[in-house]
């Protein structure tokens, strides 16, 4: 049962909703940060972390500066900005049109390699009526895919924490040092998430 179909049964309260995330129905929708503890989580850890926001989908383009290289890692300035779609509120269900994710990164990089923090702006659909949700992250790379986690500092839902996967799915250039990779394609393989701790 997914958020949708238990939505449009009733409504519900913040206490189910805490006790629905805790079972295993909710476990493929918890992001890979400190979030997925909390469906297998023992007496010392704190209860209550839910996906209150998702976007099924992501996907857009990188930019570095300098390019990356195939041979060895080097300090790279990198932009993510992307379009999500797909996007709904676990309190107010479905949201029409399409929002943006940017993040301005930096970190040592390759083609094969990629270890970056930095900061993210999620701009959600104009129809969820929400502010834009600002915070830290970072994005690290392993076996090919990226894993983005973070945390939100300002903006709608601070406090609240992102999580998202993607794959990198075209490039510009060749990874040498005469034609270095200035940009990249990419599509995600896991919704971009945005939970928060509801008690």
């Amino acid at each position: 049962m997914n958020i949708s179909q238990y939505l449009a049964g009733r409504r519900i309260r913040v206490a189910a909703v805490t006790t629905l995330a805790a079972g295993a129905s909710m476990a493929g929708l918890l992001g890979t940060t400190g979030i997925a503890q909390a469906a297998t989580a023992g007496p010392d850890t704190p209860h209550g972390w839910v996906v209150t926001d998702t976007c099924t989908g992501l996907a857009g383009k990188i930019t570095y500066s300098p390019g990356l290289l195939t041979s060895s890692p080097r300090k790279v300035q990198a932009v993510l900005t992307g379009t999500t779609s797909g996007c709904s509120d676990i309190f107010n269900g479905p949201e029409s049109g399409t929002g943006t994710f940017t993040a301005i990164l930096s970190g040592k990089a390759s083609v094969k390699s990629e270890n970056f923090t930095g900061t993210f702006t999620i701009n959600w659909p104009a129809s969820s009526g929400f502010n834009p949700a600002n915070g830290t992250l970072s994005v690290t790379e392993s076996g090919g895919l990226e894993t983005i986690s973070g945390q939100v500092t300002s903006g709608f839902a601070t406090g609240g924490e992102i999580a998202s996967q993607y794959v990198i799915t075209g490039k510009t250039g060749k990874g040498t040092k005469a034609k270095p990779v200035t940009s990249q394609t990419y599509t995600n393989t896991q919704p971009l998430n945005l939970s928060r701790n509801e008690g």
